[in-house]
């Protein structure tokens, strides 16, 4: 079959150069030019098949990025919704009230303390705090989102560790604040791994909806 088809060949190629010997001049400038014209389409289409598969290529790449950072921002989102559980290294103050003589106020100011030392995520007695958390009292017991706080109260914070340790206790900070009521008592401790669990139930809301994008103008 091997020989058959080098046979075969050979003698295409000779009555090709046969063919070819016997035509007239025009004929070959002609049959040139065909040629020619036939590898310049050739190699457009080919140039045109390797951008196609560069800008393909490129498509596919930037899509696993954007799903990559979308996936990225949802995960994030999740955590500031309080949705998901959430570990990582932080902070862990236990501040002891015996006498239940702490206000509202001076927790929410220990918790603000701790979001402006970077803290990500936060847990009061095991309950994550989230955007629509508050404190409040009810017959000298402190609540947070309707839930009873027992004493001694652990205030669990994710982030930056030593930052977080060090804003707590400079001199008329969140520590003091809170020692300066009888009988209160603060320890701060960094933590290589806390673990802070999800909210029960996501939030909801009553008023709030996302925003319709503006459609186009008039002139449009």
């Amino acid at each position: 079959m091997v020989g058959f088809l080098l046979v075969a060949q050979v003698r295409t190629t000779e009555g090709l150069r046969d063919r070819l010997a016997t035509e007239r001049e025009e004929n070959l400038a002609r049959i040139l030019a065909d040629l020619s014209r036939e590898s310049d389409r050739l190699q457009s289409e080919l140039t045109e098949g390797r951008l196609t598969l560069a800008a393909l290529q490129s498509s596919a790449q930037s899509g696993e990025l954007a799903l990559a950072t979308l996936q990225r921002r949802l995960d994030e989102l999740r955590i500031l919704a309080g949705v998901v559980p959430a570990e990582g290294r932080g902070v862990e103050l236990v501040v002891s009230d015996p006498d239940r003589l702490l206000l509202q106020e001076q927790l929410v100011d220990t918790v603000q303390e701790l979001r402006d030392a970077g803290a990500e995520v936060i847990a009061v007695n095991g309950l994550r705090l989230i955007a629509s958390s508050a404190f409040s009292t009810e017959q000298r017991r402190l609540l947070v989102d309707g839930y009873p706080l027992d004493v001694p109260y652990r205030i669990s914070a994710i982030g930056p560790a030593e930052t977080m340790a060090k804003a707590l206790v400079i001199p008329g900070g969140a520590v003091d604040a809170l020692e300066s009521v009888p009988h209160v008592a603060v320890t701060v401790q960094t933590k290589g791994k806390i673990e802070v669990p999800a909210r029960s139930s996501a939030p909801l809301f009553r008023y709030g909806r996302p925003a319709s994008p503006p459609g186009p103008s008039p002139e449009e």
